[in-house]
């Protein structure tokens, strides 16, 4: 008997919890509810749109936002002084980047601008203009990757160290001792393949009894063939083995100063049995005279 009164119990209970669930929310009063009225269920649900979305009503993507100083803005492109050119979407949001509303400004040369890149298609959708600079918010290397013609990158060859070529004036001092028996009132010259292997190209000015000097200014990466000589190139100079000298070779390579020291050992007219290479007219010795230094 109990237990059959229990069971009935159960069944009972059962049923009442089925019809309390199945009833649906309670209809309270509003003296009862506190007046405060509940949201739907949907409602909790939704995700709000981010708040760096606000420059265009319907992003592809997240917004990035990068500051920076134009360097240009034309034919749907803005430049930065980073030297590259970002594309500006067809909708863009011109505004105060101090305010969010209309500014005066207007996107050029030396203007401050905050760029707000749609992550979605790398157009620029909003540009927020300043007089001053503004605080970045992304770095360049977020941005990179939407630049559509990237500045070349170079290292600064006077800063790079070792040796380069960057074409920069290079003052290069010419240093040069003669021979003890160089008359005294000779004069010394510099001639290069410059100036035509003239043998008074470059007169240089005298140190002492035995050296002279000269400075001229060669860009970097030149390359300079030149010799001494005493005014003419029967009196061009030597090497150690008493044979016509082959034209030295400089290399202008980037420095702030440059001083090349030479050694004349001999003059070409020191030896009396040494045919006149530089004569113009015809002699048994040399039939066909010029006046260029011979090619070895």
């Amino acid at each position: 008997m109990i237990r059959s009164l229990r069971r009935r119990s159960y069944a009972v209970i059962a049923l009442l919890a089925l019809a309390i669930a199945n009833a649906g929310p309670f209809d309270a009063s509003p003296a009862e509810a506190g007046a405060v009225s509940t949201p739907s269920g949907p409602a909790f649900m939704e995700t709000p749109p981010p708040l760096t979305a606000t420059a265009t009503p319907q992003p592809s993507g997240q917004i990035v936002k990068y500051a920076g100083q134009l360097l240009d803005y034309r034919d749907g492109f803005a430049f930065f002084t980073t030297g590259d050119a970002y594309r500006v979407n067809s909708n863009v949001k011109i505004d105060d980047a101090a305010t969010g509303g209309p500014t005066s400004l207007v996107p050029e040369t030396r203007v401050y601008a905050r760029a707000g890149f749609d992550t979605g298609n790398g157009g620029i959708v909003e540009l927020s203009l300043s007089e001053k600079r503004l605080p970045d918010d992304a770095s360049y290397q977020d941005i990179k990757k939407f630049a559509v013609a990237l500045s070349t990158p170079y290292a600064n060859p006077d800063l790079v160290q070792g040796e380069g070529f960057s074409g920069k004036p290079v003052p290069v001092t010419f240093l040069v001792e003669v021979p003890p028996k160089t008359p005294f009132s000779d004069q010394i010259y510099l001639a290069t393949d410059v100036s035509g292997w003239s043998s008074t190209a470059i007169r240089m000015d005298r140190v002492d009894a035995l050296h002279y000097r000269v400075t001229r200014l060669l860009a970097s990466g030149t390359v300079l063939r030149y010799r001494y000589t005493r005014g003419s190139w029967q009196s061009a100079d030597d090497d150690q083995n008493g044979l016509a000298m082959k034209p030295r070779v400089l290399v202008v390579k980037n420095a702030d100063y440059r001083v090349v020291r030479d050694i004349v050992y001999a003059w070409q007219d020191e030896n009396q049995f040494l045919p006149d290479n530089g004569s113009t007219l015809p002699t048994p010795f040399n039939p066909v005279p010029f006046n260029l230094p011979p090619h070895r």
